[in-house]
């Protein structure tokens, strides 16, 4: 199956700086945020997701400031998302020359922020961001950063993202987020045939192997990956990396 292949490297902030966790919790500094994307430019990654984990918490857009910052020092599409409420956000972070905003848990708010976002500036610039844990044996959506259930069934629920004009959606397994055990296949096979925008496949990637297995396993083309990028070595040494520009394309030549 022909596959335009991304792999994505997916970046946590809280207070302008880079952090990681696993499984929404237990967020520790890892470095600088600004150092982080330089290097990920230079290897000329796909694009580079950020999200701010403490913005919604401070009642708070994610900084401006960071976002201009970043932008500068980067040559890559841009995602970004954390606290983003209104209208007015997004066209100021568009503005700016990001690509894309993602938006999670304001989803669940202001059901009528994606429409508006797709109306305006075309729905390529919305990503939905759907974080869902398995509770006993149903999957159920989380927000507020992994606190919150929501009375949503997860593919009534991406249908109707999709059907107000997201662009992307990311879909990521609390469980496995940071734990390198893995892409959760249940979870992708299970929303799979009520997809029909790209979707970005994120929590649990340990190795390129992982990335190839899901690939050879699923109909979708994308994964977001943090602990990979961020940590190397069995002892999670912290180490900006990305896989070698060859490695990248063998999985992309594979999949044309």
């Amino acid at each position: 199956m022909k596959k335009l292949i991304r792999i994505i490297p997916n970046l946590l902030v809280k207070d302008d700086y880079l952090v990681k966790g696993k499984q929404f919790k237990d967020h520790k500094y890892v470095g600088d945020i600004f150092n982080a994307v330089k290097i990920f430019s230079e290897k000329k990654v796909h694009e580079i997701q950020i999200l701010d984990i403490s913005a919604r918490k401070k009642n708070k857009c994610i900084d401006l400031n960071l976002i201009k910052k970043i932008r500068t020092e980067i040559f890559v599409p841009l995602a970004v998302g954390g606290g983003i409420k209104n209208i007015d956000e997004v066209s100021t972070i568009i503005n700016e020359g990001v690509e894309k905003v993602i938006i999670n848990s304001e989803n669940f708010s202001n059901n009528n922020l994606i429409e508006k976002i797709s109306q305006k500036f075309g729905s390529q610039s919305v990503v939905v961001s759907i974080d869902v844990k398995k509770i006993d044996t149903e999957y159920k959506i989380m927000s507020n950063n992994g606190e919150k259930i929501e009375n949503y069934d997860l593919v009534d629920f991406i249908k109707d993202v999709q059907n107000k004009g997201a662009g992307e959606i990311i879909l990521t397994s609390v469980e496995n987020e940071g734990l390198k055990n893995g892409l959760n296949l249940e979870l992708y096979k299970l929303v799979e045939d009520h997809v029909n925008v790209p979707l970005i496949a994120n929590g649990g990637v340990g190795s390129i192997e992982d990335i190839t297995n899901f690939f050879d396993n699923s109909s979708f083309a994308a994964v977001a990956c943090g602990t990979l990028f961020v940590f190397f070595g069995s002892r999670n040494a912290v180490l900006i990396n990305y896989p070698e520009k060859k490695s990248i394309e063998e999985i992309m030549l594979k999949y044309e």
